[in-house]
This record gives structure tokens, C-alpha cells and sequence, in this order.
């Protein structure tokens, strides 16, 4: 039995169209694995727009970096012009355009950098930057899961912020200063309703994630005219829920007022022991550069110290994202908590004679600031003779930075200080001084933020004057050890307990 002839060349011509096909999509399946290939070596390269290239012109001119910084953006046009024919056309502008986002990103921050680290006396905007950003897709939203993207779009409402902050005295004044002035700065840099929708959502959540819900109140009505999405909406109402949830359960005491804003601390009773008695207590300085974090924030410190019976003081202070305060204002929060904390001590049910600090990172900075400076007086008074210095009774730190003045710290530090006073008089390694506190340091081997051999050379130095200093290093750790690393967590609530066995707080049966 024969087919039909027509029926065999239709059945031939499916398969002669099928085969076409599958051989099509086989090439197009290898010119895509070509093509991925290829975006793979081209994004694995050094860039010569990477973070650290851009760092090394901080300290040049306004005109050496725009030579530099043209030139970095022209080389890697020409480094990826040889891919033109590895990659799909796609692949190739959209990486085209991420140069052009990640060189436009380096000219809106620069002119703060160059401040920071220089000499300059003031951030000098670039005077050309408005006309580079026109030529950009900013509110094509085609492109904002880019990440360089979202970092340009973030580095522009963050510097339109800092000018606004500059030029309007109402936005210094109360809580959430830079959020209130970055929301400000988001309606005048995006026209567009989704494109202010989806930085201001940005700015809502990074805020409620690194700091608290206290001052938020003054741009949720604004947010919520943007119409968010129920997700968004969602995760903004649970965190600021959560947040409130966290204030329950304990005392909380105003212990000064910032534009009518309070300053609080929160009273944490210990969780073993005699948790209603008289108890020594430390007062609870969190990390967060100065610039954000949160009462609660903790690497597992204050979990232990009342787990040993300890009441911890958790000090609420200016940080540079709600009142775009800096070292000093952060030193002088810290005086007067302490001096509130031991004004307060009866009603607190806490020892007057056993009151310690304690803080990690930069909260580390402001305990380490009182064992050293002592808080017997304003943050810029420069007379305080040294038998007149009253020092809290005990000091723990964790990834202290001891020299924040020094060559191994960024300018920012230096520069908010020096505009009032000598960086010296809130340096703790030039504090040093005999009759300082018991100390306990606990320091990461491997911290990227705040240097080990300082930090161990400031315990030498204590030492020989005669203060009692204990210096932990914890091998093979980085700066954030205690949120995360389970022997690094064991080898701090070891040296906690310990130390405070020999300073005669903890009792051991």
C-alpha cells in the first residue's frame, strides 16, 4: 500500500518546516549562551568606573576629576565595543547605558567626596551636571531594576536633599530631617507620579529599616497620595507596626528635648536573676556610622548583659538621618543621658555606683568617648582638668573605632568636627589618661570599618598608664560578628561574663 503522493509531500514539507525550525531555535539557544557568555566576562572585568577608581580622584580638582572621570567612561565605551557583535543587541545597550548611569552617578556625588576628603570648605556642585542628566531615561521605567539606576536615582535625591537642607531653615528643625527633605527632593527631580511613587517608597522602607517609625508621621500622608502598591503598603504599616510593638513592655524616660522632639531612653530590666532589685547597669549606645540605627539595635550585647543580671539603658541620640546631627551633638546626647541615668538611679532601681557603657561600632565610639573624656562636662568644653573628670564606672565596646581622627578613618568625622572644635577632644586614643575605667574591648580580627591594631594599641597604651583594660580579638571576624557568627558570638558572651566577674558585677556561684 502506497501514500498518496500529496499526503507524502505535505508530511515532508512538516518535516523539512519542523527541522527548519528546531534548527532555528537551536541556533538561537546557542547565540543566546554565546551571547550570555560573553555579558558574563564583559560585567567579571575591572571597570575604570568601579567604586575604587572613583575614590582615588576624591582629593583631586573639580577639573582633574572631570578629566578623569570622562576619560574612565570613553575607555570602557571602547572596551565594550569589541562585544558589540558577542552580545545581543539588547544586551549591548542596556550595558551601554549602565556605563552612562554608573559615570552620571560619579559626577552627582563627587563634588560631596571631594569635600569629605580635601580640603575644601564647602560641597561645590557641578555646575554641568543638570545638562548630563537631561540626556539620560530617568523616568523610563524600562530601566529602573538597573542597579545603577537606582543608585543614580537615589544619589540625586540624596544631594538635591542636602542642598534643600541647606536652604531651608524649616526642614532642620524636628524629627526625620532627611527624609523629610529627601521626599521634598523627589517631587522636584521626577515628574512623573510612578516614578515619585517608586523612590519614595524606596526612601520609606530604608528608613523604617535602619532607624525607627518616630517622625515618619510627617511624610505617610504624602507617600500615600502616590498610591503605593498593597505590597509596599503592606511592609511599610508592618514595620512601622513593629517598631511601635517594640516600645511596649518597658519604661521609657525622656531625658532631653530637641526642637520639642524627645530623647528617650529605654529602661531594660535584666532577664535572670534578681531582675526587680537594685542592679548595676550599662547604658546601650547602638552602631549605625552616626548617620542611622536604632535603640534596639544590638549584636547580641545587650541580650547577655541582662541575661547577667544587668539593666541596660538603651540611649535614643541624633543621628545624622533624623536630625542631621553629627559627632559632637551625638558626644553631648551621651553626656546627658549618663547624667540623667545617674541623677535618676534610686527611681531606677540601679546601683549609682555600677553604671557602665557600652555600644557597638560607632555607639562603640561614644562609650569609649565617656571612659575617656568623661561627662563632667559639655561635649566642647576644653578646660576639664583631669582629677575634676568623672568617668563612668565600666566600658564595653565592640568594633570600636579608637582614632576617628586619624588617616585610616574617612574625612566625614574630621570634617563635622572641625567645624566647631580640635578633633583631638574627641579622639579616644589622644584621651588617654590614667585613673580611665575598667574596659573591656571586643574587636574583630578582620574588621574593615574600624582597625584592629589600633584598637589593640589603644589597650597597650591604657594599660601602661595603669587602667584596667581587657583587649579580646575575635580570629578570623569582620565588623558585623555579632549579628551573624556563632563562634565569634560565643567568644564575646565569654569575655562579657568573665569581665564582669572580675570587676565585681557578676557573682558566680
Amino acid at each position: 500500500m502506497t501514500s498518496h503522493p500529496h499526503i507524502v509531500g505535505r508530511r515532508l514539507a512538516a518535516l523539512l518546516i519542523a527541522a527548519a525550525m528546531l534548527s532555528a531555535s537551536a541556533r538561537l539557544t546557542a547565540q543566546t549562551q554565546v551571547a550570555d557568555s560573553a555579558l558574563t566576562l564583559w560585567q567579571q572585568r575591572n571597570s575604570a568606573l568601579a567604586t575604587s577608581a572613583f575614590a582615588a580622584t576624591w582629593r583631586t580638582t573639580p577639573a582633574e576629576f572631570r578629566r578623569t572621570w570622562d576619560a574612565a567612561l570613553e575607555s570602557e565605551r571602547r572596551a565594550l565595543e569589541p562585544y558589540r557583535d558577542r552580545l545581543t543587541a539588547s544586551q549591548f545597550d542596556e550595558e551601554l547605558l549602565r556605563l552612562r548611569l554608573q559615570h552620571a552617578w560619579g559626577r552627582v556625588l563627587w563634588p560631596y567626596f571631594n569635600w569629605r576628603e580635601s580640603d575644601a570648605s564647602d560641597v561645590m556642585p557641578d555646575v554641568a551636571l543638570d545638562t548630563l542628566i537631561r540626556t539620560l531615561p530617568l523616568e523610563d521605567e524600562r530601566w529602573w531594576s538597573l542597579p545603577e539606576h537606582a543608585a543614580l536615582r537615589g544619589a540625586l535625591v540624596h544631594e538635591r536633599a542636602r542642598t534643600l537642607l541647606a536652604r531651608r531653615p524649616a526642614l532642620r528643625t524636628g524629627d526625620a530631617q532627611w527624609l523629610r527633605a529627601e521626599f521634598e527632593a523627589a517631587q522636584e527631580l521626577f515628574r512623573s507620579e510612578s516614578a515619585q511613587r517608586s523612590v519614595t517608597t524606596t526612601l520609606l522602607l530604608t528608613h523604617l529599616d535602619e532607624n525607627n517609625e518616630r517622625g515618619v508621621d510627617s511624610v505617610y500622608a504624602q507617600w500615600v497620595a502616590l498610591r503605593p502598591d498593597s505590597a509596599s503598603h503592606r511592609r511599610v504599616d508592618s514595620l512601622i507596626a513593629d517598631h511601635r510593638a517594640a516600645r511596649a513592655g518597658h519604661a521609657i524616660d525622656t531625658y532631653r528635648r530637641i526642637d520639642d522632639v524627645p530623647l528617650e531612653l529605654h529602661i531594660l530590666r535584666p532577664t535572670a536573676g534578681d531582675t526587680s532589685g537594685i542592679r548595676p547597669a550599662m547604658l546601650w549606645f547602638h552602631g549605625g556610622s552616626g548617620t542611622s540605627g536604632n535603640w534596639s539595635h544590638s549584636p547580641g550585647i545587650v541580650r547577655e548583659l541582662r541575661r547577667l543580671g544587668l539593666v541596660i539603658v538603651s540611649v535614643e541620640f541624633r543621628t545624622g538621618s533624623r536630625f542631621d546631627a553629627g559627632p559632637i551633638e551625638q558626644a553631648e546626647d551621651a553626656r546627658a543621658a549618663f547624667e540623667y541615668v545617674q541623677r535618676n538611679a534610686a527611681r531606677l532601681r540601679i546601683d549609682p555606683n555600677r553604671i557602665g557603657v557600652a555600644g557597638f561600632s560607632s555607639g562603640a565610639g561614644l562609650a569609649l568617648w565617656l571612659g575617656t573624656r568623661g561627662h563632667s562636662a559639655h561635649a566642647l568644653d576644653t578646660d576639664v582638668a583631669l582629677p575634676e573628670r568623672r568617668y563612668p564606672a565600666a566600658v564595653i565596646t565592640s568594633g570600636v573605632c579608637v582614632d576617628p581622627a586619624g588617616p585610616k578613618e574617612d574625612g566625614y568625622f574630621r570634617k563635622r568636627v572641625s567645624e566647631r572644635a580640635s578633633v583631638r577632644l574627641f579622639s579616644p586614643i589622644d584621651l588617654i589618661a590614667a585613673g580611665q575605667p575598667r574596659t573591656l574591648m571586643i574587636h574583630a580580627a578582620n574588621d574593615e570599618y574600624c582597625d584592629f591594631t589600633d584598637a589593640e594599641r589603644f589597650s597597650v597604651m591604657s594599660g601602661a598608664v595603669g587602667n584596667d583594660v581587657w583587649f579580646v580579638p575575635v580570629p578570623n571576624a569582620t565588623h558585623f560578628f555579632g549579628f551573624y557568627d556563632r563562634s565569634g558570638q560565643a567568644i564575646m558572651r565569654s569575655a562579657i561574663e568573665d569581665a564582669l566577674a572580675h570587676w565585681g558585677w557578676l557573682h558566680r556561684p
